[in-house]
């Protein structure tokens, strides 16, 4: 019977396995870490012999089987983003004329135009203001699939046709953890409805005027996906939230086992012995060298007084003052490095890519987060046990070296460090395998317009049952009226009664 348990099970492999298909793949705006993300999908497909066109406004990766970069004009994202460093205080209102402005420079541009003839079996798009592309995809007449480098909050929700509760899902743009207070509740809902306003009110007709098309048109394709790639890890988000099917995580896709060090910075980290050595970066979007000097000074010192060896990612060649302990680069293998054992700290900014990475390779954190998402990344880390945040205006010689010993020292850090690994990597499958399964089922099944969630076509106030309640309220509040009403004109007319004089 062995034999024919194997036909069975390739049998069941060969009709999960969808024809290989000619991808789209619209991710032209963002950081570099977002398109990290994003070429984490990519290499999962073409691994499975789909070919991916990719739209993107960074310079080719790698080169890749199956995967065909296209380079579109974007706007460096890291000078339009409030940092603390420049002090720069770029306001959403002013932000989203550029994002819409730049959608549209993309779309219009030669390297767009010389792919618009060809022929795609499917489109996937980053949610992060790609609108303009919406009439194009409408006229390939394929399915589409949105994906977010994000998790899905509250402003994204709708366009998922998911339930979002503001009164327990901190919004990652607010510094602030679950659970929340009434202030909290009160801030993170008005929040939300700012967001989804200006999107509804303010962003679309941007984008629209950039393609001389209706905003109904955007706000009807906005909806209509398949499904919605989101860069999170369900069993580790806090609190656990409801999702529909079409909602698909995918968190921590570009996540792998770590590879043998190059063999210079092998050496160097040999070199530093029984103490190991700390790994210092401020990802991909943050310049160090615009970094105030009184910041770096601080750092200096305190890197200066360890006996642990530090690898600091800097985006120049040399530094002035700089310790016989600490080597910089403008480049380094990061999840090589968090996965090597003799790693005793990671001193991070907080990106969202990067405490994924931390948590795959089970590595406890010191945050000193510089601008969007990373202050609520790092309070969440230092609310759940396994990172320490610190403020840069808070920043001291005393304050660092306590915080550095602290992360390195907690035996209950490290513990839990492990513990979120076990959980993330304890999967049915890995995160490739499930959205390359995901996305064949939307191939296979043209689109899979049964799995979309009704909550898309219904007003929010029928999803919530805001009209329901309302109801319930006013008959009960008119039926208790009515009531003491009645009971007091029966009082009334007893006491009337009672004290009616008799008659001689």
């Amino acid at each position: 019977m062995r034999w024919w348990s194997v036909m069975v099970v390739t049998g069941a492999l060969v009709v999960h396995q969808a024809d290989a298909a000619s991808i789209l793949f619209l991710a032209p705006l963002g950081t570099i870490s977002h398109k990290n993300f994003f070429m984490g999908i990519a290499e999962a497909l073409a691994a499975r012999n789909h070919t991916v066109t990719f739209v993107t406004g960074y310079r080719a990766s790698k080169s890749q089987t199956n995967i065909r970069e296209v380079k579109v004009p974007m706007i460096d994202m890291s000078t339009l983003l409030p940092n603390l460093f420049t002090r720069s205080q770029t306001s959403m209102l002013s932000l989203m004329p550029l994002l819409a402005k730049n959608c549209g420079d993309a779309l219009r541009s030669q390297e767009f135009e010389n792919i618009q003839e060809e022929k795609f079996d499917l489109v996937m798009i980053s949610m992060a203001t790609t609108e303009c592309f919406y009439p194009f995809i409408n006229k390939l007449k394929v399915p589409y699939i949105h994906m977010t480098p994000n998790s899905l909050h509250g402003a994204l929700s709708d366009q998922a046709g998911n339930p979002h509760f503001p009164s327990m899902v901190p919004s990652y743009f607010l510094d602030r953890i679950y659970p929340l207070t009434f202030t909290g509740r009160m801030i993170n809902t008005l929040s939300d409805l700012l967001l989804v306003a200006l999107r509804k009110f303010y962003l679309t007709p941007l984008i629209a005027a950039e393609v001389d098309e209706g905003p109904a048109l955007i706000s009807a394709m906005r909806l209509n996906g398949s499904l919605y790639i989101a860069n999170s890890v369900e069993t580790l988000e806090v609190p656990p939230r409801p999702y529909v099917p079409t909602v698909v995580h995918a968190g921590g896709i570009h996540c792998r086992p770590a590879q043998p060090l190059p063999l210079d910075l092998e050496q160097w980290v040999a070199a530093s012995g029984d103490a190991g050595f700390i790994f210092f970066s401020l990802g991909s979007s943050v310049k160090g060298s615009t970094m105030p000097d009184k910041y770096r000074r601080v750092l200096v010192e305190v890197f200066a007084s360890l006996e642990q060896r530090i690898l600091w990612k800097w985006d120049e060649d040399t530094m002035e003052d700089l310790p016989s302990n600490v080597r910089l680069a403008k480049w380094l293998p990061q999840q090589d490095i968090l996965g090597d054992p003799r790693l005793r700290l990671f001193i991070t900014h907080g990106g969202l890519l990067s405490t994924q990475e931390a948590t795959y390779h089970a590595i406890p954190i010191l945050g000193i987060p510089v601008f969007v998402d990373q202050h609520h990344n790092m309070r969440q880390a230092q609310n759940e046990g396994w990172g320490r945040s610190l403020a840069w205006d808070d920043l001291t010689y005393d304050l660092l070296r306590q915080n550095i010993f602290h992360v390195m020292d907690d035996t209950r850090m490290r513990e839990e460090a492990e513990r979120r690994a076990a959980v993330m990597r304890d999967q049915p499958m890995s995160p490739g395998d499930w959205v390359v399964y995901w996305v064949e089922y939307v191939i296979r099944h043209r689109g899979a317009p049964h799995l979309r969630s009704p909550f898309i076509t219904m007003p929010w106030y029928e999803v919530y049952n805001v009209d329901v309640w309302v109801v319930v309220v006013m008959v009960v509040t008119l039926a208790t009226y009515l009531s003491l009403r009645a009971v007091l004109a029966l009082i009334t007319c007893c006491c009337s009664s009672t004290t009616k004089p008799k008659q001689e």
